[in-house]
């Protein structure tokens, strides 16, 4: 009967160990998923902040492309003038040329 309580009392004892090492478990858990919920809730917010400013990159990106293609333009007309220019002046100016002096 003896040996029954020993072995009953360290069956307590060890009982009494594994709740208590389950009761650091739980609270070494808690305390985990409170800072995997705290670091979520940055990352999303970061993540956000980053969407925002990626929106805006590719606005302004959108618009610098619009001001391209205007300047493009331009730079064409101005480059069609000059050209339109140079042959009406190469034109008009070289037929009344005579003389050894003029290649035209």
């Amino acid at each position: 009967m003896r040996s029954l309580n020993v072995k009953s009392l360290k069956v307590d004892e060890k009982t009494l160990i594994l709740y208590e090492d389950l009761g650091k478990l739980k609270e070494t858990l808690s305390m985990k998923e409170e800072v995997f919920n705290t670091n979520l809730s940055k990352l999303e917010s970061e993540s956000l902040q980053l969407k925002q400013k990626i929106e805006s990159l590719i606005c302004e990106n959108h618009q610098l492309l619009e001001r391209l293609k205007k300047a493009d333009l331009t730079a064409n007309r101005r480059w069609n003038s000059s050209s339109e220019a140079l042959k009406w002046l190469n034109t008009h100016q070289n037929r009344n040329k005579k003389g050894t002096k003029f290649c035209g």
